[in-house]
């Protein structure tokens, strides 16, 4: 196997092999996750080149092994030789990272089950290569190409067949790491604010606070529905106005008059009946406030055979809710080609018209669904949502990670001739046929080729599971995310605080009833001073606590 050593004008230079200098000791170094490097002694000189590449020649061809840039003084040297160190980091490596963001948002944008980004978790300045957390991949900068790569946790893409007589002697380590995991306690957390507003018609209820459970009263009842607003409550629909109750049946189920009123003075006696007015409409409430909300995922990844435990707690990033449209009013002013959003969907109007407290679907064009985390800023669980399913994937998938690296326990160093192997690389496996008792696949975690005067060798560094290993992201793919809303709708009762009358129609008939007037102008006059008010008393609605849940979901049982 000869070496051939090539000064470059840059890191993709693949100009014409002319071997450049005489190399006396070569070791290049590839790990998992970084960068190779290449230590090269060859004879002192003054070094005017910032770029190389070392190949071999195979088969009458050589084939690039490695290139980089230089990135030291030398590292020592005499009078007749000294040792460079090279690494090989493209230099469009961050263009490369960039674009493994873009490829990887794009895998996110058309929904691949094998997504493993997701910026809920990460943010424009977190290093892209930890994105693969979430992923059954590892990288490594391929030190022939300059290009980032993906290789799997536990199996490489080519496999090389090892027998005991390839293994140079007494060259073999076996070393035991911390034994795998055998519980990941998974901690999943969401924080948003969102707007909490809805309206209520606060008629029925003080209806009630009458006889016959209908608003009446001897004076006017219209003129106390004000537009007022108290404790973050605005009115936004009033239309209070009187009736007639028995205008629908054959009998006066309800009386109209009072029972007469004694009228007496110096020129006659009588007597009067009031009327008694019956009113009837809407007096809607409403509010909006912000709200903090809190949500907990917690749930395990357990394997049986081992006891090792390790808790994750993930906090997401900023959720955003949908804020390209308004939501759907009630009792609103709609025109034609207003948007709104409504129960996660995007509609349009296509008929004028004055919302009801229901939604009309007629009147409006669904156009599509809400794009942003949240759909329905209303929603009072993201997770329940299909980005917050996602999102429980995404985190399942980093603690499955977790339990594959950890599966990864024994490590084998060993010892290859490199006339014989020297194309292993950590994309790589190795299967050794007679070192246990059963074939075992193992690996590539680092390698080693070092050559010099004494020896040509390729030292390799394998990480093996002896045991069989489930697919973990499968049962990750596959997980069924059974999620309900918690609805925590707001309560009448959280919203009013009493309702009282304060001279109620009866109080006023016995008022009028009780005593004798001189006139009836003075009996009018009398019950103005006495008119029926109602209170109504409302809790500070913008007072509402932060609501956290927490939602325990199933087991992933290895």
């Amino acid at each position: 196997m000869k070496i051939f050593f090539n000064w470059c004008d840059n890191f993709n230079d693949n100009s014409e092999w002319n071997n450049d200098e005489e190399i006396f000791s070569l070791k290049i170094v590839q790990r998992e996750g970084s960068f190779a490097t290449a230590r090269v002694v060859i004879k002192t000189k003054k070094l005017e080149h910032k770029f190389a590449r070392i190949g071999i020649e195979k088969n009458g061809k050589i084939k690039t092994i490695f290139r980089g840039k230089l990135i030291s003084f030398p590292l020592s040297y005499d009078d007749s030789v000294m040792t460079i160190e090279i690494l090989s980091e493209p230099s469009d490596y961050q263009e490369q990272l960039q674009d493994f963001i873009k490829k990887n948002r794009e895998m996110y944008d058309a929904k691949n089950p094998k997504i493993i980004f997701d910026d809920l978790f990460f943010s424009e300045k977190d290093n892209p290569t930890i994105f693969l957390e979430g992923s059954s991949k590892i990288f490594y900068w391929n030190m022939s190409t300059g290009k980032l790569s993906l290789s799997d946790i536990n199996r490489g893409e080519k496999i090389f067949e090892i027998s005991k007589q390839d293994i140079l002697k007494n060259s073999v380590q076996i070393k035991l790491a911390r034994e795998p995991y055998g519980e990941i306690r998974l901690n999943l957390s969401a924080s948003w604010t969102q707007k909490v507003y809805g309206y209520i018609n606060l008629m029925p209820m003080i209806a009630q606070q009458f006889r016959f459970n209908r608003l009446n009263s001897f004076t006017n009842l219209a003129p106390y529905f004000r537009n007022s607003s108290q404790n973050g409550y605005s009115l936004i629909f009033n239309n209070v106005k009187a009736i007639n109750p028995n205008g629908g049946g054959i009998l006066n189920r309800f009386p109209e008059v009072s029972s007469p009123i004694k009228i007496k003075n110096n020129h006659y006696e009588k007597s009067v009946k009031f009327r008694r007015f019956y009113f009837d409409g809407k007096f809607v409430l409403g509010w909006e406030y912000h709200q903090k909300r809190t949500e907990n995922v917690c749930l395990s990844i357990r394997d049986k055979n081992h006891s090792r435990r390790k808790d994750i707690s993930i906090k997401l990033g900023a959720i955003q809710l949908s804020k390209n449209y308004p939501r759907w009013y009630a009792f609103a002013n709609y025109q034609r080609a207003d948007r709104i959003i409504y129960d996660g969907w995007i509609y349009e109007c296509n008929v004028p018209h004055n919302s009801n407290e229901n939604f009309d679907e007629t009147k409006w064009q669904k156009i599509k669904r809400v794009p942003d985390a949240l759909e329905n800023d209303q929603l009072s669980s993201f997770f329940a949502t299909d980005r917050g399913k996602s999102a429980i994937r995404y985190a399942l998938r980093k603690a499955a990670a977790l339990v594959n690296f950890s599966r990864r326990y024994v490590t084998i160093n060993f010892s290859l001739d490199a006339n014989k192997f020297p194309e292993i690389s950590v994309n790589d496996s190795i299967k050794f046929l007679d070192l246990y008792p059963q074939p075992a696949t193992a690996k590539v975690i680092q390698t080693k080729l070092i050559l010099n005067e004494k020896n040509r060798l390729m030292n390799i560094s394998v990480g093996y599971s002896p045991d069989n290993i489930t697919d973990i992201f499968e049962l990750v793919e596959n997980y069924n995310l059974e999620i309900n809303q918690d609805e925590d709708q707001i309560e009448i009762s959280d919203i009013v605080k009493n309702i009282s009358i304060e001279n109620d129609p009866e109080s006023q008939e016995n008022l009028l009833t009780s005593q004798t007037f001189s006139s009836e102008s003075a009996a009018i006059n009398f019950l103005k001073k006495h008119p029926t008010k109602i209170h109504v008393d409302l809790h500070p609605i913008s007072q509402k606590r932060e609501i956290v849940r927490t939602i325990n979901l199933k087991n992933v049982e290895i």
